[in-house]
Parts: C-alpha cells; structure tokens; sequence
C-alpha cells in the first residue's frame, strides 16, 4: 500500500515537470533505487570452476602426468579467481561511478523543479513578543515575521493578502515547501524559514574518452614458427591508453578461423586502463592432434563499456599436423662384474640401453619399464625398473641404465623393454632385448664412444653413430677460392613423405666440405627444412654466387639432399624447395637445367655437383609424392652438362635414392663421405679421381641397394673424369 501511495505521488509530482525531464527523473530515481549486484558474474566463475574441479585420472594416464593435470586444474582455479575478483571490483568502480553521474544528473532535475505558488492559508494567533503571525496550510504551517505596529492590521485585512510559497521535489520526488511571502496593503512579510540557495551540482561536461592502442607478440615452444599438433603457442597482447579518460571493463573476444584442432579462450578480460597505463594478457593457443597443416588465422577484436575499444587485430599464423615420433631400443652395452665381457649365470651385470627417436616428430614423456623374465632378478645395486627419460627430440636419444643377476639354473635371458610414450598410439611395448648368456656383448665404453645425448642437433649427436659422423680427417688447407652450397631438407612445408635423413647429411657434409674439401666454414652456404625456400634457391644459385663465387680462380661444390621430381610431362627434371609442390613443379620447383645454367654463369674454373636425390616422384622410404596419376614412376630427361662441371647423382632412370637406416644416413650420401675420406683412392696414389670416386659409389652403392631389395646405380656426368678430386695425405 505504502508503495502504491509513493508511486502515486512521485506520478503527481511528476506531472508537473516537463514530459521529458518527468520521464528522466522517473528513470534515474529507479536506476538509483536497485543495489549493486556481482551475482550474475559470481555464477559464470563458479560454472567455470566446477569445470576445473576433482580431476580424475584415465586408464592410460601414468601418475606423474595425472598429478601435472592436477598442478595445471589448480592453476587454471586460481587464474580463473583472479580474473572474476577483478571483474567484479572493475564491475563495482563502474556502478559507483555510474550512480555518481546519475545522482549529479538528478539533482539538476530536482533543481529545475524549484517553483513558488500561491496557497491558500488562515492566520493564527499572532505572537507580539516574537512578532511572529502563524499562517496555516494544507501542506505546512509557516510563521511569518510582521512588526508589532503592523500586526493588527495584516490581520484584519488578511483577506486582502496572498501567500506565495517556494517550493522543490526532493529525492523522493515529493514536493519540499521551502519558504513562504505574505504580500498585501501593508507590505511582503517573510516567513522565519529560509529557501536555501539553489545548490551548485558539479556535472561533467560529458565523458572524457580513452585512446587505446593495442600490439601483439607470438611464440611457440619449439622455435620452428609453427603451432605443431600437441603444442601450446602464448600471444601476449597489450593495451595501452594514450587518452586522458579511463577507459572500462576493455575486453578482447577471439575468434579462430581455418583452424581445425586449435582452440583458445573465447575472451580475455583487461579491465580498467587508467591514463597513461596499459594491461598485458597472455592468450594460449592449444593445438591438438588433429591439427593439419596450413595457415589459421586469429581475428580479435575489443570492446570497452563506454563504446572507445581499439582496433582489431589480426594474427595469421602456420600451423603443422602431427609429426609422430618413432622410439626404439637403438643399442646397448654390459657392465659385467667379470669384466669378461659375458653375461654368466649369478653374475651382477648392469645394462645401459639407448633409446633412440628416429621419427620426424618429438617423443613425449617416455618412461622405460624393464621386464624380467623368468630367472632374471634385479640387482642389489641397481634395482631400478622404471626410467623416466622425459621428452626425446627427433634424432635424439637417452641411455638409462638398470642391474641384473641371473639365476645359477638359468638357460636364458629373458629380458624386454616397455617404451611408454605420453600417447598409447607411439608406445613400443615389450621389446626384446636378445641377450644372451655366455655371449660376448659390447661393452657400456664401447656404446658411449658412440654417440653423445644432444640436446637438438642431429648433426652433433648421432643416435647410432655412423663411422662417417666422426674422426673426419683434415685433408686440405682453407682455400678462400673455394665456395660451397650445402641443402638438405628432410620435412617439406607441403610434402606428406619426408626424406630421411636430409638434414642430418646436410650438416654433417658441411665438416667433409670443411676438412676434405678445403672450403672455408665462411665460404659455404648451408640451408636445411624450411630454411631452404624457392626464394632462397634463387638468391643462392643467383647473385649470391654471381657475387662472390664468380671467376676462373674460383671452384664451386654444391651439394643436395631432397626431394626431386618431374615435370607434367616426365621430360625435366626438378629439384623440390621446402614451400615447393610437387604437383605444379614448372612453377614451385628449381628446375636441374636452370640450375646449371647458373651455375654455368660463373665462369668458375670447376663446378661439382652431388646430387642425393632422384626424379622418379618417390622419396627414400618408396613413398609417392606425387597425387593422382603422376604418382606412376616416370623419367624426365636430365640435362647435359657443359665443360668445367661434374655432376655426382645417387640414382639413374627410374631408380630411387635410397636410405641407409642402418647408418642413419642416404645410402649414397653414406658412401659419398667414405669415398671421400679416402676409401675411393683405388690404386692408393694418394689422389681420388672423379672416375675412382664413381666406381666406389657405383660398386657399394648398387651392392647394398640389393640388399634391400632394390635397385640404386650413381651416375657420373663429367667431360674430364680423370680430374683429381680429393689429395689423401
């Protein structure tokens, strides 16, 4: 009932200001009247955390990882907190300060509202010692000041005289009778109450706007420029306010698009940016297994509470499917009590195993869980039979060692490995070791000679480590008139098959080019992966050369390890660049001719050319990268070369280039580096001939692609093949 009178009231009261300041009022007063509430915002935090809450640990998720869950749940908790407490105190500054420019706006009104009116009213009993006369109303009693010698007659003749009233709506909208005149025959009278001046209110001209400017900043763990499956790239993106207003609650909303397996938040929260300041969050961008490759593209775009939000922004970056990881028992070696390099019956013997990742992509997480069979104890030394070995990069590898003591009535060695990796798909489970007792085994001095853990570089850290990788002798003295080419490129941005191997030929070529071949480490361009672009293929074999390696005093070494392929019409033959497609090679590729004919341009005293690659369409692993028809084996025909060029190919006709996984190596880039080294030097007068170089190729080559089931024969192309290639010491 009280409500209902109030409204009725404040309608009355209303009614008699202007419509649109009536309705202002009205609204304002019913703005000011309701609470400051977080409760919708409290609801979204807590949906937010309960999705966080009592993780539960799968079937196949080891415990070290369902605790980092855990670790990472709490985190996700507290930043979750953070960002709502700050939401809600940037929620309550902006209702304050809304109900603070509200309020100011309805004093004016309530100042507009100020009016005097005449009321009707009846005197009272007049005071002579205050000189006072009461003067009644229907909404206020008033005493009016009237001198004594005046009194009788105002009173008298009070018919004759009018009552002016000043009055105001206050903040309940109900009209305040503030003062009161008596005007008549005699004079104006003024009440004892006083109007007091119509107050000041201090209203801000209007809203004084921020100016926000906004950068943005990517990375990538890897440091490959590419959100590889299974990656977790940070954009970190600052607000700065260069205005002289504040600005409120900016927000920035995201949106991915061609990013298939890619998420990230729906928003981030940067609150209130003062004058002057700025807010930097960070965005992560979650790739999962499914991601392909390609370019994805991040659209943001901000809002702030008064309509000032900056610019978007747009963020375009690659993206990489799932290079999977290839984890393997590589090789070991026996610490045995004997010393007799055997594994006898109740002798304590310890094993180092090396694990090897050959896969193009990084292995996560392993654990090394040892499997005793029967007979097979651990040792009281060295008990341990499981191995945490972390992640292991591509080419990579960690050794682990564990204790055995075998059983007197033991005749066997039954012992297996179980290679866990973070993904059940890449875990290699129950490997055997093929141990045997009373077998001569290598020695734990003889497997660490072979390799040293890496931490990246294939190139210095050689799984298995091929005789070729190390002990490369220093055969000739820097000749700064020697320049070398050095490219290799094993993952293709757009080329599903790889080549095995590539990189780690190129950057192990580059010590043969250095200490063999006597080029300068300064003097020799190497580019491997994505490094080796079309771009760059022309910037090299074009003025790069022209530049510094033109001239008859000067000697040219190039040496490829890729892809090559045909053209549409199986005539010429392509060398394929990283960015390069394999299907559309007259535009994307670097055609064998042309480069010759660079090559040719630089009036060099002696080009040579290594080529480890093949123009069949297939890579190392007989892989087809061509699609559709032109996966069928074709054979371009491969240019001639002029006078002063000698061209090493791996392979002839309709031969592929073939890997030598045994030693980690192309199988003609293997025998390269051993020919090279001296090995080649038939009738050992110290000097290796192009000729001598090919038949060792052609020889150990074709011998050991037999082995493998198929056919590899290198070619020589050369108008002067008894030149000297390599001087032995």
């Amino acid at each position: 009932m009280k409500k209902i009178v109030l409204t009725l009231l404040v309608t009355v009261a209303l009614g008699l200001l202007a419509a649109g300041a009536a309705e202002e009022a009205a609204a304002l007063k019913g703005w000011l009247d309701q609470p400051f509430s977080a409760a919708a915002l409290e609801a979204e935090r807590e949906a937010k955390l309960a999705a966080q809450k009592n993780p539960v640990k799968g079937e196949f998720e080891t415990t070290a990882q369902f605790e980092q869950r855990k670790r990472d749940s709490a985190r996700v908790q507290a930043e979750i907190k953070a960002e709502y407490e700050e939401k809600i105190r940037d929620a309550r500054a902006a209702y304050e300060a809304n109900t603070q420019r509200l309020r100011q706006r309805l004093q004016v009104i309530l100042g507009q509202s100020r009016e005097i009116v005449e009321l009707s009213s009846t005197p009272g009993t007049y005071d002579p010692d205050l000189q006072k006369l009461p003067v009644n109303t229907s909404e206020k009693k008033f005493e009016i000041v009237v001198p004594l010698s005046l009194a009788e007659g105002v009173k008298k003749n009070y018919s004759q005289y009018k009552l002016k009233v000043t009055r105001q709506l206050d903040d309940d909208l109900r009209w305040a009778y503030l003062e009161a005149r008596l005007e008549g025959p005699a004079g104006q009278f003024s009440s004892t109450d006083k109007a007091p001046a119509p107050g000041k209110v201090s209203v801000s001209g209007g809203i004084i706007p921020p100016d926000l400017v906004t950068s943005q900043s990517y990375s990538e763990p890897s440091g490959n420029n590419y959100l590889d499956a299974e990656e977790t790239a940070q954009v970190l993106i600052t607000v700065r306010n260069k205005g002289k207003g504040d600005a409120y609650a900016v927000t920035a909303n995201l949106e991915l698009f061609r990013a298939a397996g890619v998420s990230c938040d729906p928003s981030l929260y940067f609150g209130q940016i003062a004058p002057g300041g700025e807010s930097s969050k960070t965005l992560k961008l979650r790739a999962g297994s499914t991601v392909e490759d390609g370019q994805a593209e991040l659209k943001i775009t901000f809002s702030e509470q008064n309509g000032f939000p900056p610019d978007p922004l747009v963020l375009k970056f690659d993206t990489r499917a799932l290079r999977p990881p290839d984890i393997y028992i590589a090789d070991l070696g026996i610490d045995d009590f004997n010393q007799n390099l055997k594994i006898e019956p109740a002798e304590p013997v310890e094993i180092t195993l090396r694990v090897h990742n050959k896969g193009s992509g990084p292995a996560r997480a392993v654990v090394a869980d040892v499997l005793r069979g029967e007979g097979v104890y651990p040792s009281a030394g060295n008990s341990r039979s499981s191995f945490d070995l972390g992640d292991i990069e591509s080419g990579d590898y960690k050794d682990f060692t564990f204790g055995i003591v075998t059983a007197k009535t033991a005749t066997a060695l039954d012992i297996r490995i179980d290679l866990k990796e973070s993904r059940p798909q890449f875990s290699k489970l129950a490997q055997p070791l093929n141990l045997a007792l009373n077998k001569i085994e290598q020695t734990t001095q003889q497997l660490v000679v072979k390799g040293r853990e890496s931490g990246g570089r294939i190139a210095q850290a050689p799984n298995l480590s091929s005789d070729v990788d190390r002990d490369i002798p220093v055969l000739a003295k820097p000749d700064r008139n020697r320049w070398g080419v050095i490219i290799g490129i094993e993952n293709y941005q757009k080329v599903n098959a790889p080549v095995p191997f590539a990189r780690r030929d190129a950057l192990i070529m580059k010590d043969y080019f250095i200490n063999i071949l006597g080029i300068p480490e300064e003097n020799i361009y190497t580019k491997t992966n994505n490094d080796a672009s079309k771009t760059e293929f022309s910037t090299i074999f074009g003025p790069r050369l022209a530049k510094n390696a033109s001239g008859k005093d000067n000697e040219v070494f190039v040496y490829y390890s890729g892809h090559g392929v045909p053209d549409n019409r199986g005539r010429e033959a392509y060398l394929l660049p990283y960015d390069g497609i394999p299907e559309y090679p007259e535009t994307s590729g670097y055609g064998l001719q042309t480069l010759y004919t660079d090559l040719g341009k630089l009036n060099a005293k002696h080009v040579t050319i290594f080529l480890d690659s093949c123009f069949s369409g297939r890579n190392r692993d007989n892989q087809s990268i061509l699609t559709g028809a032109k996966a069928l084996v074709i054979t371009p025909e491969l240019p001639s070369v002029a006078p002063g060029m000698t061209v090493f190919s791996a392979a002839g006709g309709q031969q592929m280039a073939n890997v030598y996984e045994d030693q980690q190596h192309g199988l003609f880039t293997y025998y390269l580096m051993k020919g090279l080294r001296g090995e080649a030097d038939a009738d050992n007068d110290k000097n290796i001939t192009q000729q001598e170089l090919n038949n060792y190729l052609r020889q150990n080559v074709t011998s050991i692609s037999r082995r493998l089931d198929r056919e590899q024969e290198p070619q020589l192309m050369s108008s002067d093949p008894k030149r000297v290639i390599v001087k032995l010491k």
